[in-house]
């Protein structure tokens, strides 16, 4: 019976990590398997295709495009254009209407006047203090300033973009603390944060607030042309060119460590062995597995930090129309609306309880930032919606998110309604179970900091097993650069590892 193969690295997961790690090692001469649990690459970089559109509702943005961030580099490389947004009006409804200009830079100035004062702070807060406890105290920065009333006949602008609208800040929904007036605008303004977060504030750590800001990619924003998922599948294309395999729809269901190989098996079955495995599984999903997945165990600290770190919400929402019947449609980039109730949604809230008590940011993919304009809205869901809304169907959701914006924008006769929609599901996504991972999380006595990225990245079985993801990258955690950073990282220290062997 002939023996299997045995590949330099078998790399688990066909996503950005995955993708960067099997081209790198492939373009050394060296052997990879890529083992994929979904029927197509790209995890968690999804673009939905529609009549004359092409969005991202996975990962979006190469953040930091002229600030560094390795992605431009694999994009040029591999003749994709990358796409900078021209400016363009941003609009925040207040629960009567659109804000006047200057009220809508009084939020935008007070909050970020706040998120200044809150980075990285000293004294050093207690663990369990809140990012909320400090940005919601009376005292704060938030509420010092003033807003004028609203005034439906005024705009704002501001440097957003249709498909990042968090450029200027971004978007959620949570109820406010109990507050009147202007200073309830403010408290749901804030409320923004929770969309880049992925988290709710009082889940945020005060104490690490910002810590993250002083390393990560950030500045400058570009779209890459075509979707992420299609340059994903370019990085495949580039490492199965020099001769890397990649093998769809293999879940796995086990990895064994043996004296000089490791040893995967699939649900079918199947089992293949590699002299080193990357695992670039994401952490929401390290965190379901069962414990006789990983044979050994993992380390036990490894495994507390697994259970530890904090995976965040976010969802998208899509309409498509065929025309564009909201205001301003080829001149404002994003709508912000704040909410017209102060209830607290619930599971026994209907689906206009929860649009109408949620902080929501709405992009504009009508306004030509960006080439190929498309009358489509594309919406941010922070987690407390985002729960509730993926408790309905997408139909219905859609179509109670329809209704929300006739209320909202009030136009003068009945818009058309969506003729497409799209709702994704990344929290229940068995392949995801989450968004991204979450700045760190406030803990009873610092058990959680920046450092478990990087403990999460950390190597066992004397080095066989890796580690890849953004959840594994300390500076860049949450993010494309992240997962591009991780699978170069890994890819470097599995070829030095094998490297090493040989010379023995």
């Amino acid at each position: 019976m002939p023996q299997p193969k045995l590949f330099d690295s078998i790399i688990l997961g066909a996503g950005w990590s995955g993708a960067v790690a099997a081209r790198d090692l492939a373009s050394k001469g060296y052997s990879v398997l890529v083992l994929e649990a979904r029927d197509r690459v790209g995890g968690r970089a999804k673009t939905w295709v529609g009549p004359g559109a092409k969005i991202d509702v996975g990962c979006s943005w190469i953040h930091g495009y002229r600030e560094g961030n390795p992605a431009r580099g694999i994009a040029k490389e591999l003749g994709v254009a990358a796409h900078l947004p021209k400016p363009a009006e941003g609009v925040i409804y207040g629960p009567d209407g659109p804000l006047s200009t200057s009220a809508a830079a009084a939020l935008r100035a007070s909050l970020a006047a706040a998120q200044a004062s809150l980075k990285t702070p000293h004294p050093v807060p207690a663990p369990n203090a809140s990012l909320a406890s400090a940005l919601f105290n009376p005292s704060s920065p938030l509420f010092q300033g003033s807003t004028a009333p609203s005034d439906p006949a005024s705009t704002t602008v501001t440097a957003t973009s249709p498909a990042d609208p968090s450029s200027a800040s971004a978007a959620a929904g949570e109820q406010a603390p109990a507050l009147t007036g202007d200073k309830r605008l403010a408290a749901d303004f804030a409320r923004m944060l929770e969309v880049p977060l992925g988290l709710k504030l009082e889940k945020a750590s005060l104490r690490w607030s910002g810590w993250e800001s002083t390393t990560n990619f950030a500045g400058s924003d570009a779209a890459p042309e075509g979707g992420y998922e299609a340059l994903v599948a370019k990085v495949i294309d580039g490492a199965k060119s020099k001769g890397a395999e990649v093998k769809l729809n293999a879940k796995v269901s086990g990895i064994k460590d043996g004296d000089n190989k490791v040893t995967v098996t699939t649900e079918d079955g199947s089992t293949y062995e590699g002299r080193t495995v990357i695992c670039t599984i994401p952490l929401g999903v390290l965190k379901t597995l069962p414990p006789s997945f990983f044979q050994p165990s993992l380390p036990p600290f490894l495994q507390s930090t697994i259970e530890g770190t904090h995976v965040g919400i976010l969802e998208k929402l899509l309409l498509q129309y065929p025309t564009a019947w909201w205001p301003d449609a080829d001149k404002v980039g994003s709508y912000t609306f704040l909410p017209t109730s102060s209830a607290v949604p619930n599971e026994n809230s209907s689906l206009e309880e929860v649009f109408a008590a949620s902080t929501l940011l709405c992009a504009n993919f009508s306004c030509p930032t960006l080439p190929g304009p498309t009358p489509t809205l594309l919406s941010y869901i922070s987690e407390t919606p985002a729960r509730l809304l993926l408790r309905h169907p997408a139909k219905d959701v859609a179509e109670a998110y329809h209704a929300f914006l006739v209320s909202r924008f009030k136009p003068s006769s009945a818009p058309p309604k969506p003729t497409e929609y799209a709702l994704t599901n990344w929290l229940t996504d068995e392949y995801a179970y989450g968004a991204t991972t979450t700045p760190s999380i406030v803990s009873d006595k610092g058990e959680r900091s920046p450092m478990d990225f990087k403990e999460l990245g950390r190597p066992v079985w004397a080095g066989k097993l890796g580690f890849a993801g953004e959840h594994t990258d300390m500076e860049h955690r949450g993010s494309v650069a992240g997962a591009v950073v991780s699978g170069q990282r890994e890819a470097e220290r599995v070829a030095r590892l094998l490297v090493l062997w040989e010379d023995k």
